[in-house]
Formats: structure tokens, C-alpha cells, sequence
């Protein structure tokens, strides 16, 4: 895989720009055919019991919201990841109450989890790679 990958979907370009050894990378996510960047999508790999997996953060401008484009570019990194990488599970944090952020990853497959964390139970977001699944 170059380190230059371009994803593209019905209506956005997302661009691989930085890799920090394998363990973490930025795609920034532009509308298709436009140069003005919009937001990114990190994806951070973690070693799993199962397999690698990995922390997936999606980032849009607000001017952006509503219009489903952090979906569209969840969808394709997910893909990427799942394809491309093979990892068997992704997680990801909505912020606390943030209906919009929760409901935004369960349109993409993720499913809620409370796991114990320091600060008492967290909600956590999970989606397994479907050729993983028993």
C-alpha cells in the first residue's frame, strides 16, 4: 500500500496523510473534487486477545453537520480497516449525551458497551469485522 491512498466514496475524497510507524493514521476527509479539507478520520491499532484491532475518531466541521458525511467517511476507513488491514474489531468514544455522535456510529455498525473505566462506567462503541464473527 502507498503512502499516498486516496478512498473515495459518492461524495468525498479521503486522503492517507501521516502515519506514525503502524500504530496510528490520519485520513483527511475533503468533499470530491474540492481542495478545501473538511475534517479527518483517525485510526489508531491496538493489539486484541483476538486479533488487531483498532480506535477509529471522526472529526467534520460542524458546517458540515446533518448532511451525513462523517457516516460516509466512518464507512470507508471501516472498510479500509476491515479489507484492508484485517483488523477484527474497531471501538469508538462518543462524548457523553451526544445522541448525534452515538447515532452516527451505530448507522455504521457499532453497537454500545458500558465498560468499567476510571471514572466509573464509560460507553464505548464496537463493531466487528464480519468475517470475524462467530
Amino acid at each position: 500500500m502507498s503512502a499516498y491512498l486516496k478512498i473515495f466514496s459518492s461524495r468525498l475524497t479521503l486522503k492517507k496523510v501521516k502515519s506514525c510507524g503502524a500504530q496510528n493514521t490520519v485520513f483527511d476527509v475533503f468533499l470530491r473534487g474540492d481542495d478545501e479539507k473538511i475534517g479527518e478520520v483517525n485510526l489508531t491499532l491496538k493489539a486484541e486477545r483476538d486479533g488487531l484491532g483498532g480506535i477509529i475518531d471522526v472529526d467534520v466541521d460542524e458546517a458540515f453537520n446533518g448532511q451525513g458525511l462523517a457516516i460516509e467517511a466512518l464507512k470507508r476507513v471501516r472498510d479500509y480497516a476491515y479489507d484492508d488491514l484485517g483488523l477484527v474489531k474497531l471501538y469508538a468514544k462518543a462524548p457523553n449525551k451526544n445522541l448525534a455522535a452515538e447515532y452516527t456510529l451505530r448507522r455504521v455498525g457499532f453497537s454500545a458497551e458500558d465498560k468499567k473505566g476510571r471514572n466509573g462506567l464509560e460507553r464505548v462503541f464496537v463493531a466487528t469485522n464480519p468475517l470475524f464473527v462467530v
